[in-house]
């Protein structure tokens, strides 16, 4: 803290009387010059003080001012997003963040936890640069039942605006919320009998390893994550019941944008990320199981 300048004198005044050689200066005359000279001093280290307690908060005005956005910040704040509640702008360090009331008939009221965890509809969200030009590609889902899906609608127009309104002045956000892309895949399983049955139920659990296994896989996949089809193929072969794998098609199809269609599926020969930031199947007949036969 600053000090003021009577304090600055009365710590001068301190510092005389504790130096011997200077207690020949006993008038207490206000006009005494040793007074003056040590009050123009005072007055000196009180004005460059002032002086640099102005400039420091100029500083600080302009670190609060100055924005420099990452791929990573742009993410945080798109979780951020509360679908319901008005932003609320503070000039002093020009951030956007959400009110904690609502109104109900022209009544503010406080929003619970539980409202403001349930505003929060943006459950995934990946953020990267375009390779072609500068524009910075936001892809978001939200998430029901478990499941992976597109904001609504009337979330999308929402979320829009609200990045629109945190965004750094210059950058241009493309924000992808589309339906998950459709994997299609088409194997042979080779099935172990005893284990397994002709359509690929486990004997015991009646349940499906095969499909739960790709199940699995994609969820655990981080969203827009690159899915390999060798690791994809490793998992299967790791499945319980299964002795072998014949590839005959792994492909995708996605949104496009021009229509709003799925366009035709294209093969995935090594590696793909989804346009949409995730996978989905929606037909699993293409999993063929047979039966491997013995070699002479």
């Amino acid at each position: 803290m600053n000090k003021t300048l009577a304090e600055i004198i009365a710590d001068m005044m301190t510092a005389k009387s504790n130096n011997a050689e200077l207690d020949v200066l006993t008038t207490t005359s206000k006009t005494a010059i040793w007074r003056q000279i040590l009050e123009t001093v005072a007055f000196v280290i009180w004005n460059f003080q002032e002086l640099c307690r102005t400039y420091l908060e100029e500083i600080q005005m302009l670190i609060k001012q100055q924005k420099v956005p990452t791929l990573r910040w742009y993410r945080n704040e798109a979780l951020k997003y509360q679908d319901g509640f008005a932003l609320v702008y503070n000039e002093n360090n020009y951030t956007v963040s959400f009110s904690d009331h609502y109104e109900n008939n022209g009544v503010p009221v406080l929003a619970t936890d539980d409202q403001i965890e349930a505003s929060k509809v943006v459950k995934y969200c990946s953020v990267t640069k375009s390779k072609t030009d500068s524009k910075i590609l936001m892809k978001v889902a939200s998430e029901v039942n478990g499941e992976i899906v597109p904001l609504t609608e009337a979330q999308g127009e929402g979320f829009k605006f609200y990045v629109s309104e945190y965004s750094a002045a210059g950058d241009h956000i493309t924000i992808v919320n589309y339906k998950s892309d459709i994997l299609l895949l088409k194997y042979d399983v080779c099935y172990d009998p005893l284990v397994l049955t002709s359509y690929g139920m486990h004997k015991i659990t009646a349940r499906y390893p095969v499909v739960d296994a790709i199940q699995k896989h994609l969820k655990n996949l981080d969203f827009n994550a690159e899915l390999s089809v060798s690791k994809l193929e490793e998992i299967i072969l790791a499945t319980e019941g299964v002795t072998d794998l014949l590839r005959k098609s792994v492909s995708s199809s996605w949104i496009d944008v021009s229509s709003g269609d799925y366009g035709y599926p294209q093969p995935i020969n090594i590696a793909k990320i989804p346009k949409s930031g995730h996978f989905k199947i929606e037909d699993w007949s293409g999993i063929n199981y047979i039966i491997k036969e013995p070699q002479d």
